[in-house]
């Protein structure tokens, strides 16, 4: 009986001593692996560190170079501007040149008046004649005669007095304040030449009008005189 327990806590030692060394080399095992991790785990934060380094060192000179070339572009701007200037500042020598050229036309060629209504100036080989003047604005003066047109040259008869307001109109002298030296027949059985002035005989004019159709006179051309003809 001795013998068979002694053998039984030779054998119950023996297990001990078995699962003892087998907690030890899993617990020297499990320790490895929590290093190994650990080292693997400083490698990966080793790496981005780097990695973020050299990343913000390359935004950096990013940056740099931009802000150059910005300066770079400035600079070129700047120097396109100055080379510029010179020619800028002969324009408006031109543009005055020009203005005074397009007013010189003007004069030699139409003017106009308050209403928009362009007024053409021109000169006559009338040594009598200042100037002659076309007035785009001219009306029609309404007229009360029915039937087929008569021109007449006689106080009181409706064409005669529609000539009258006609001249006034295109010299624009108050009837108060106009002589008619002569209203005579154009030659062609539709028009008529007057020559008027002021009272004052400061205004001397010889009015061209013409008869249209189913409407009335009209004032075609004004000549300015300088004197009132003889005859």
């Amino acid at each position: 009986m001795e013998c068979s327990n002694g053998r039984r806590n030779g054998m119950a030692k023996e297990g001990q001593e078995i699962t003892s060394r087998k907690m030890k080399r899993h617990s020297d095992s499990k320790r490895k692996m929590n290093r190994i991790l650990n080292i693997l785990i400083a490698i990966v934060f080793a790496l981005i560190v780097i990695n973020l380094y050299f990343i913000v060192k390359d935004d950096g000179k990013n940056e740099t170079a931009k802000e150059e070339e910005t300066v770079e572009e400035t600079k070129d701007t700047e120097s396109e501007k100055e080379a510029r200037t010179p020619k800028e500042d002969n324009e408006p020598s031109k543009l005055e040149e020009n203005k005074e050229q397009d007013n010189v036309q003007k004069d030699h060629s139409s003017i106009e008046d308050k209403n928009n209504a362009e007024i053409i100036v021109s000169t006559s080989t009338d040594a009598n004649v200042e100037k002659v003047i076309v007035n785009n604005n001219w009306q029609v003066t309404p007229t009360r005669q029915t039937g087929e047109h008569i021109s007449a040259f006689e106080e009181g008869h409706v064409d005669y007095e529609e000539k009258l307001v006609t001249i006034r109109n295109a010299v624009e002298l108050p009837e108060d304040d106009i002589i008619y030296w002569s209203v005579r027949n154009d030659g062609t059985g539709k028009g008529a030449i007057s020559v008027v002035s002021s009272k004052d005989q400061s205004k001397k004019y010889r009015v061209h009008i013409k008869w249209i159709d189913n409407s009335g006179w009209i004032p075609i051309k004004v000549e300015v005189l300088k004197e009132i003809p003889k005859n």
